[in-house]
């Protein structure tokens, strides 16, 4: 998720919050502390504003930059507890909300993030920043739930629903509130149950991002933030890569630098085949802020593909701890162990990603899992994950060889 620093809203109000909060040591630390949080040395921010909070508990800036800067070193829980605090002690400022709502999505609890950033718009009066925020939360749970429907056949058939979907500008019918489809959704057992329930949601978020998208085109005072959403809209709802990154580049000729821009760009010029250029793009991203996961994850792919196997497990594994339910993550780090002879380790990552549910449909990582298993000498094992990956296989054959007509879903 991306937002813009707070930078000069707390500037311009934090002598106001210091004179009110009445202590001498409170104002200095409070001012260092935003000083340490400017620079993005978010750590030793950190460490500062925790001893200005204790002496004001309550107070609307300790938290909110507390929350911040929580959220930039990978602490998302933590953060919660900060932003909610802030929001608490300014009911009316959408700052706290928009970075709660993006807390909240980091950990997986997307309805949480919905009410967040629905209540960020309705404090902002839809501001500029609100709309930004909610447009760009949006495109992002479009992209994630699409690469969770192609995770099983009936997801497929849904994906492929949604693709035509989103072409024709169809609209969602009888939905209802988004944050209650996202519970429908984490309580869908099934996978048919849970496919229905992930078109419904893809279809209200590309059309709310598209009606944010309208808002800011017309009225909005930042130029880049516009570009920057025109480039997500093209990259997840459209899938032109090449014309995000051009939005992209726009972006950063008014905002150079900015590592949220950079981290998307690498991710237009991977799925463009500007290897180089992504490499380059993430690189810096990262230089800017260590903790940007799609910038580590196109370091890690690009590792990957080029079968740098050892130049990729930093990567990933920073991404495993700063993405601990990415099913994902778990079996490309797996895969990398595997490829540098650490059987032990890669079987930690790889069988509860399977047992899981991770998709192996034609059977490829249960032979992954069988061979370290043989490494290891549990041959009792690996002769079951064999069997596995043979079914998997003969399956995935014999409904290739199926005609058309016959499959599943072929009438959709």
């Amino acid at each position: 998720m991306w937002l813009l620093a707070v930078g000069l809203a707390v500037a311009a109000c934090l002598p106001a919050a210091a004179a009110q909060a009445g202590g001498e040591g409170f104002e200095a630390l409070l001012k260092q502390g935003f000083e340490l949080h400017k620079q993005a040395r978010f750590a030793e921010a950190l460490a500062v504003l925790e001893r200005a909070r204790r002496l004001e508990p309550g107070d609307y800036f300790a938290n909110l930059l507390l929350g911040i800067d929580l959220l930039r070193l990978g602490r998302p829980a933590e953060a919660v507890t900060r932003l909610r605090a802030a929001s608490r002690a300014n009911s009316e400022d959408e700052t706290a909300e928009d970075y709660l709502g993006e807390a909240e999505a980091g950990l997986g609890h997307y309805a949480l993030a919905v009410e967040a950033y629905q209540r960020a718009n309705q404090r902002g009066k839809g501001s500029e920043e609100a709309l930004k925020a909610w447009a760009g939360f949006a495109l992002e749970r479009f992209h994630d739930i699409g690469a969770g429907l192609r995770a099983s056949e009936p997801g497929m058939a849904a994906a492929r629903r949604l693709a035509a979907a989103t072409t024709s500008g169809a609209k969602a019918v009888c939905a209802g509130p988004i944050a209650g489809l996202e519970r429908r959704l984490a309580a869908a057992g099934e996978a048919a149950a849970a496919a229905e329930e992930g078109y419904q949601l893809s279809v209200c978020y590309a059309l709310e991002a598209g009606k944010a998208a309208e808002q800011l085109q017309v009225s909005a005072a930042d130029p880049a933030g516009v570009d920057r959403l025109r480039g997500d809209v093209l990259l997840r709802l459209k899938e032109d890569a090449s014309g995000a990154a051009a939005e992209y580049r726009a972006a950063l000729q008014l905002r150079p630098g900015d590592p949220a821009l950079l981290e998307r760009l690498a991710e237009a010029q991977l799925a463009a085949g500007d290897g180089e250029g992504a490499r380059q793009s993430a690189q810096a991203a990262l230089a800017a802020d260590p903790h940007r996961r799609e910038a580590l994850r196109t370091l890690a792919s690009l590792a990957m593909s080029n079968r740098e196997y050892e130049q990729a497990l930093p990567w990933l594994r920073q991404l495993a701890r700063e993405a601990p339910g990415d099913r994902s993550v778990q079996v490309e780090l797996g895969r990398a162990l595997a490829q540098t002879g650490e059987a032990a380790e890669a079987l930690h990552w790889l069988g509860p990603a399977l047992t899981a549910g991770y998709p192996d449909e034609k059977g490829a990582l249960h032979a992954l899992v069988a061979r370290q298993l043989h490494k290891l000498g549990r041959d009792v094992e690996a002769a079951k994950a064999e069997a596995e990956a043979r079914r998997l296989s003969d399956a995935f054959q014999a409904k290739a060889a199926q005609p058309e007509h016959e499959k599943p879903d072929a009438h959709q």
